[in-house]
């Protein structure tokens, strides 16, 4: 029955979500229950204080009494979402309504043995910038480039970061904090970000492309002559689940199209590293490369968008011209899908990956209203209670 319950709160959260503002009649319709039951719920996240009634709406056609309408509480509270990088991070924090309330970004060296006391220090400083605007915060999400396991809090492996062997993000940093905190990749976070603040049901099926562009040298454990300058994250969404894949590295590759000479995840050779951004025809091998994988994915599996973050914005409209191309060239079929309508940019910009961990925060207090009661979802997640 408790379940059945929890169940019924989060659908409602999310319907209120999703319309900003809708009635009981409405959710019901929706949702297919009845109104007793819908009632009942959104009572007790009123008593709560999760939503609130905001108004009244129209009568139907036929009179009768007028729906008064409900929305989620602003004020309750508010999520953090953090991206970190080896040289800098980016922290923002939103509110219920998915409204930025606060954002900071840093240079700060990250990477190496410095990870966790450093990662440690800039949490702390974050949660005390937040208490002292009097916010409530409700959980944080971590994104990071890396294999990581995001229902157990590990990351099996991050180059950038120079993480070579697993290492337990949840008892290293999230254990020794009172506010939920997750963890997981950087493309993924980018993911929950567009599932949850689009606000579109729709959304289904697509993957979004994080483009980075690394500079070498920014600290002593990177070496740009292994790793290359460019860093590509694949995030994957079938029927509305992130995929992680068994080991949770879906998204991570390397080009089909590398040789021995090759540096980085594509067929560029160091030379062609050093000179991709005043070289044309470097920049286009890239982008025809990247595309054809692109390509490949789209077309297999048959998804609906593909969505752009990062630095693609940064390359003009030639990215979509050589997407469009390299999809006709793998589709099999007589008729030409609408590609170019299916290819968005990102509107988070350089803020994707922490607007989406705070997205998957979000979406996870909806799925389980007891995080936001002062139950550490991290904690129920090891015992295998909670999949999201």
């Amino acid at each position: 029955m408790k379940r059945t319950k929890m169940i019924n709160r989060s659908r409602i959260m999310r319907e209120i979500w999703i319309n900003r503002e809708t009635s009981r009649v409405e959710i019901a319709r929706s949702l297919g229950l009845d109104k007793s039951t819908i009632s009942h719920a959104v009572n007790e996240l009123i008593e709560k204080g999760v939503i609130i009634e905001s108004s009244e709406g129209s009568s139907g056609p036929q009179g009768g009494r007028r729906p008064v309408h409900i929305k989620l509480n602003r004020e309750y509270g508010a999520v953090l979402g953090v991206e970190f990088r080896p040289d800098s991070y980016t922290a923002v924090a939103v509110d219920l309504e998915g409204d930025i309330i606060y954002s900071r970004f840093e240079r700060i060296a990250i990477a190496g043995e410095k990870f966790t006391s450093v990662v440690i220090e800039i949490l702390h400083m974050l949660i005390d910038e937040l208490e002292r605007k009097e916010v409530n915060l409700l959980g944080i999400g971590v994104g990071l480039s890396g294999v990581v396991n995001a229902q157990n809090g590990t990351i099996r492996y991050s180059e950038p970061f120079g993480i070579v062997s697993t290492f337990d993000f949840f008892t290293n940093i999230a254990s020794l904090f009172d506010i939920p905190l997750f963890v997981d990749n950087d493309a993924n976070a980018c993911v929950w970000g567009e599932l949850a603040f689009h606000r579109r049901k729709d959304l289904k099926d697509f993957i979004f492309l994080l483009l980075e562009f690394r500079e070498p040298g920014t600290n002593e454990d990177r070496d740009c002559t292994k790793i290359g300058k460019i860093g590509v994250g694949i995030g994957i969404v079938i029927n509305g689940n992130v995929h992680y894949g068994h080991q949770y590295a879906a998204g991570e590759f390397r080009s089909l199209f590398r040789t021995e000479n090759s540096v980085g995840q594509f067929s560029l050779t160091s030379d062609e590293h050093r000179r991709i951004f005043d070289d044309d025809a470097v920049m286009n091998k890239f982008l025809h490369e990247l595309g054809a994988h692109v390509g490949l994915l789209v077309n297999v599996f048959n998804m609906s968008h593909i969505i752009l973050g990062g630095a693609f914005d940064e390359l003009g409209p030639r990215v979509k011209d050589i997407f469009e191309q390299e999809i006709k060239k793998s589709w099999p079929y007589p008729y030409t899908p609408d590609i170019k309508k299916s290819i968005w940019y990102s509107s988070f910009a350089d803020r994707a990956v922490a607007y989406g961990a705070a997205g998957m925060v979000l979406n996870t207090l909806f799925s389980d209203l007891e995080v936001m009661e002062g139950t550490s979802l991290m904690l129920n997640l090891r015992e295998g209670l909670v999949v999201f």
